[in-house]
């Protein structure tokens, strides 16, 4: 993860890059959290899993975030 970020953010310039996860995830929300996105979303009920609908969140990073965390 630390190795796209930094690509994304020091090679390509980006000034942002979002992604979504299940909220049955927990672990990769906790990975995410640690680099440093923060959760701008959620999509209600939007995948249906294990037998009921479950949200999707959707998490952001702008680059001056990027640069004041470590992964």
């Amino acid at each position: 993860m630390e190795i796209l970020l930094r690509f994304i953010f020091e090679e390509m310039n980006l000034h942002k890059v979002k992604l979504e996860v299940f909220e049955f995830n927990p672990r990769a929300i906790r990975v995410y959290e640690k680099c440093g996105f923060r959760q701008e979303g959620r999509l209600r009920e939007e995948i249906f899993r294990y037998g009921r609908y479950h949200d999707v969140l959707v998490m952001g990073l702008l680059q001056e975030e990027y640069r004041s965390t470590t992964c």
